[in-house]
């Protein structure tokens, strides 16, 4: 039993990092802006893509999500343009810091 018990320790260190506390993800939307499907859903299948941040604090930006998508359109988007939601600059913001050129 203390075999077992000492091995779920370890395991829970490696996944679950910062000795057990959750993970925290801030999610970004347009104001005004309504998604097809739950914010709730769009998590879910970033993580399913492997697009979730990895640290404690996790920030999404769904701000450059085209407008208009389904929830069969936006679930595609999604899982094709995961890596794009992860930080907290989108890319207007960028363009108007010069940071695109």
């Amino acid at each position: 039993m203390k075999a077992i018990d000492s091995r779920i320790r370890r395991l829970q260190g490696l996944l679950l990092p910062d000795n057990g506390q959750p993970h925290r993800l801030w999610v970004l939307t347009e104001a005004g802006c309504a998604l097809a499907l739950e914010l709730d859903r769009c998590v879910d299948i970033l993580r399913e893509g492997g697009f979730l941040p990895s640290t404690r604090f996790g920030v999404l930006d769904f701000c450059g999500i085209p407008d208009g998508l389904n929830a069969k359109e936006l679930e595609t988007f999604l899982r094709k343009n995961g890596e794009e939601t992860r930080g907290f600059v989108s890319k207007t913001a960028q363009v108007s810091l010069g940071v695109l050129r």
